[in-house]
């Protein structure tokens, strides 16, 4: 088996199972980070890529905006939103790493599971979930996503996000329902966002999954705004965050505690929720 593993690796090493258009991106996107701004022939020489091939990345990239185009130079530049892959993972650690003991902390105190989680498009990504230790328990995983507009985390982010980002995930669409209890109209869900902004906090009755409950904070950057939210989350049979304020007032101190430490680190500054049209640049370049 030792063997075979280092054969598996010699042959890596050697170049066997590259992919020769892999290998031609990143030969691309390397030059433009050292360079700028090139136009196509440009690039083709300092990349000694054939031009057709080149022309095809290029095309792909811009169209998912990871490469900017300037169309009076016809120059290419890479886009933000590269940056952004980076930022973000280093983002979430960081705001996992920080939040861990909090969650910790209010799982020991109220018995039930605590979730971590950030806004991706129309959905919420967990990026750490405390378990509870009862054996009847709502237990995600990190990486799971949930329909935003049906969970109490993504209320609470959406209360603070821009106007454009809550228009793209309601305007033109219909709202999936998970249980009877999803807000699926717009208007109503509009009206629900002022209601978690008022009070600074949001609740889950039933909406992501039936006889499941939730009540979530958020977690705000420098400037205020929401750029991820906690939530605690069990049964209806025994949670009820709406009757006990201690839950509510726990989860608000953990949030806030949270919020003012990610505020130190400098690596949290990116982790905002954003439209991808927001992060491209503004003059010369479109999308």
């Amino acid at each position: 088996m030792r063997a075979k593993n280092a054969g598996r690796a010699a042959s890596v090493t050697n170049g066997r199972y590259l992919v020769p258009v892999v290998r031609s991106t990143f030969r691309i996107l390397e030059e433009l980070s050292r360079s700028g701004g090139l136009n196509l022939n440009e690039i083709t020489v300092r990349t000694r890529v054939p031009k057709s091939t080149v022309f095809r990345i290029l095309s792909t990239l811009h169209h998912l905006g990871y490469v900017l185009r300037d169309e009076g130079s016809r120059s290419y530049a890479i886009s933000p939103n590269l940056a952004d892959l980076a930022n973000d993972t280093a983002s979430a650690e960081a705001l996992r790493h920080t939040a861990l003991p909090h969650m910790l902390g209010l799982r020991d105190e109220f018995g039930e599971t605590v979730n971590l989680g950030h806004l991706q498009l129309d959905k919420v990504i967990y990026l750490e979930v405390v378990p509870s230790e009862y054996a009847l328990r709502l237990n995600e995983k990190p990486g799971a996503k949930v329909w935003a507009h049906a969970s109490a985390l993504g209320k609470c982010i959406l209360a603070d996000a821009p106007l454009e980002v809550v228009a793209g995930i309601l305007d033109h669409r219909k709202l999936p329902a998970l249980t009877p209890h999803t807000i699926t109209d717009a208007g109503e869900f509009r009206r629900e966002l002022r209601r978690v902004k008022e009070r600074g906090y949001a609740f889950d009755r039933e909406e992501t999954t039936l006889l499941a409950t939730c009540v979530a904070a958020p977690i705000r950057d420098a400037q205020g705004r929401a750029i991820a939210a906690m939530s605690i989350s069990g049964p209806c049979s025994r949670f009820n965050p709406r009757r006990d304020k201690r839950v509510v007032e726990g989860l608000l101190r953990a949030a806030d505690a949270i919020s003012q430490q990610c505020n130190r680190r400098p690596e949290m500054s990116v982790a905002r929720p954003k439209t991808r049209a927001s992060s491209l640049m503004k003059v010369g370049f479109s999308h």
